[in-house]
């Protein structure tokens, strides 16, 4: 019985539109930037042995049979590793900025600081509302998205491949 409400609900729900769709993969950027920073930092941390590679990074060394290869093999994967991680970082704070820029442009006011306050800064409704004249949850969510409405998505928008639509 409540299986057939919650199906009835979901059926009445009107479809997501793709600007709140974009809007909404900002919550797991936020996170996932936090997670590769880390990551990120960790790698640069970590240990190599008797010899540290901070200043080999740039410089090529030769893999070799000598007993010192494996070192070099970890060095090239270290490199690779920090590459990626990078670019994935550089990836979500363009979408981050993407965003906030659609924001600044097509919104102003009490809409502009909703948005800003929900995906930018990844408050809870219930934060936003204390922000924001103490609304209610509805006339937020109402308001948000009247301003994800006048936004317009560029061509060439950013998408993270989590979010399920290819970029």
């Amino acid at each position: 019985m409540n299986d057939e409400k919650a199906q009835k609900a979901d059926r009445n729900k009107p479809a997501k539109t793709r600007t709140e769709l974009y809007f909404e993969q900002l919550f797991r950027a936020h996170e996932d930037l936090a997670e590769y920073q880390w990551q990120l930092k960790k790698a640069r941390m970590r240990p190599y042995g008797l010899v540290s590679p901070s200043g080999m990074m740039n410089t090529r060394v030769k893999v070799s049979l000598c007993p010192d290869a494996a070192f070099t093999r970890k060095l090239d994967k270290m490199e690779e590793l920090l590459q990626r991680l990078s670019s994935r970082i550089q990836l979500l704070q363009a979408l981050i900025s993407q965003a906030a820029g659609l924001v600044e442009q097509y919104t102003s006011g009490r809409e502009k600081k909703i948005l800003a306050l929900r995906y930018l800064e990844r408050y809870e409704w219930l934060s936003v509302s204390k922000e924001v004249d103490n609304l209610s949850v509805k006339q937020l969510r109402r308001i948000a998205r009247k301003g994800l409405a006048k936004i317009i998505l560029p061509d060439d928008a950013i998408w993270i491949h989590d979010c399920g639509i290819a970029a």
